[in-house]
């Protein structure tokens, strides 16, 4: 998945929500899990990837991304997650070892998926882990691709539960 599109897809979900009460600033996240750097602020979508902002000239970064929206229901969330999920397949994207629940963290609703899309074509291979928690009728939303073989995916699930409410 061209993760520049889902950053996008992102901003533009976030930018049609007003301001919320929770800002990305109000929540404690351990970004230093990954030993990722800070490299963009796209209309509220937080980015990190390996090396910063120098990354994002790249098609596919390894990348993670915070959103911050309020407003936004369980079931819009899960909506614009299975979205994404829809838009690699219809991009050619072989989808497989897809996971989803729904769940609880900290007593608030979350969920997540993840799945592994591939090209053959190119030896094009993503691990994908999204996820979100709602809290105070806030959507706090992670978005994650590991380019890399596998080697940062373990550590986007950890910093995703690592969001202290």
């Amino acid at each position: 998945m061209n993760i520049k599109l889902t950053f996008l897809t992102f901003s533009v979900f976030s930018f049609t929500c007003s301001v919320g009460q929770i800002k990305l600033e109000d929540i404690k996240v351990d970004t230093t899990i990954t030993g990722f750097h800070f490299a963009g602020d796209f209309q509220g979508t937080k980015v990190f990837t390996k090396h910063g902002s120098s990354d994002l000239q790249a098609v596919n970064p390894t990348a993670f991304s915070f959103t911050i929206a309020p407003g936004v229901t369980s079931a819009m969330a899960k909506g614009q997650l299975i979205q994404l999920l829809n838009m690699s397949k219809q991009g050619g994207y072989k989808i497989s070892d897809l996971t989803e629940k729904d769940t609880t963290m900290k007593g608030n609703i979350a969920y997540y998926i993840s799945y592994t899309e591939t090209d053959d074509s190119n030896s094009y291979k993503n691990i994908v882990f999204n996820a979100f928690v709602i809290k105070d009728n806030t959507l706090i939303l992670f978005t994650g691709g590991d380019l890399d073989k596998g080697q940062f995916i373990d550590k986007f699930k950890q910093t995703f539960y690592s969001i202290e409410l």
